[in-house]
């Protein structure tokens, strides 16, 4: 028997004030208690009961000993409690990497209401475009267009991604709509600035997947810059179908050249294994599910020009 059950064995024949009643709480013998509670005592080198025919009682040893014991069981006891609570319901501090687009176009506006479905959970949201070790950064949820590298790592499919290109009503009218690749280089084009220089457009041509390079009026690494650059009258962009989901409901963009999307890519929820059963975890990425299946549905049902 270990040193905490020899304490519990002794707490609870002070409670009852008997070894016979604890020995029946215990399922033991009125001898094997009295065993257990000597042996507490010679580990410890000192006496905690002193022992009669009728009765016991503690020694100044034994009840302050006693008292420390009663608080260490029942703090063990309120963790305990606490942590099974904890395996079926969702709480703690979340931390959510995802790249600039997603969290401004996606999470902004639904973190509220996860936040308001799971009171107990809070969340740290780091905002970059780099692929992470969710592991060694400390991240639970990294969400990402781009599948797992490590196979420590678990990938759930969110959504495809549909890469389209567009420009305002307003343009348009003015410019014309292009209608083919090489009409394209007739107008004014935005473009995204990664770390590493402005970003080709990914189009479908006649010999599959290309880079289209563009001569851009306006580079800019912030998607709401581009966005509102395009809205406003400048010019034609490339961008993920779900950052200007608005705009498109609200007729303020229109799709352009759509025989010439590339193929759509993925939103991905990266996560280590040992995360996957943790509550917080699980109904966030289940959330994402929810959210992102929400977003390209009503994409889909929308009328296409």
């Amino acid at each position: 028997m270990d040193a905490f059950s020899e304490i519990a064995v002794f707490t609870r024949v002070v409670d009852l004030g008997g070894f016979t009643r604890a020995a029946e709480k215990l399922r033991l013998t009125p001898s094997g208690v009295s065993r257990i509670v000597s042996r507490l005592e010679a580990r410890l080198g000192v006496r905690l009961i002193n022992r009669t025919t009728r009765s016991l009682s503690l020694t100044d040893e034994g009840a302050a000993y006693y008292e420390r014991c009663t608080r260490i069981i029942a703090e063990l006891e309120d963790a305990n409690a606490t942590l099974a609570r904890a395996s079926v319901t969702p709480r703690g501090r979340l931390r959510v990497d995802a790249p600039v687009p997603i969290a401004d176009f996606v999470l902004g506006a639904a973190l509220p209401r996860f936040l308001d479905r799971y009171p107990e959970v809070s969340i740290d949201l780091t905002v970059r475009d780099q692929l992470i070790d969710p592991t060694t950064e400390g991240v639970d949820v990294v969400i990402r267009l781009a599948a797992a590298r490590d196979s420590e790592l678990i990938s759930r499919n969110l959504a495809r991604a549909r890469s389209i290109l567009v420009a305002s009503p307003a343009y348009l009218a003015a410019h014309g709509r292009p209608r083919t690749l090489a009409s394209l280089r007739e107008h004014t084009c935005v473009a995204y600035l990664s770390s590493t220089g402005p970003l080709p457009w990914r189009l479908k041509g006649n010999s599959g997947e290309m880079n289209y390079v563009v001569n851009a009026k306006l580079v800019a690494g912030s998607g709401n810059v581009l966005t509102r650059a395009v809205v406003a009258g400048l010019g034609i962009a490339q961008t993920f179908e779900y950052h200007v989901a608005a705009e498109l409901a609200r007729g303020e963009l229109e799709i352009l050249l759509e025989e010439h999307e590339p193929e759509p890519r993925i939103v991905h929820a990266l996560f280590a294994r040992q995360k996957s059963a943790v509550p917080k975890v699980r109904v966030f990425i289940d959330f994402l599910a929810e959210l992102f299946a929400s977003t390209t549905a009503g994409l889909a049902g929308r009328k296409r020009r």
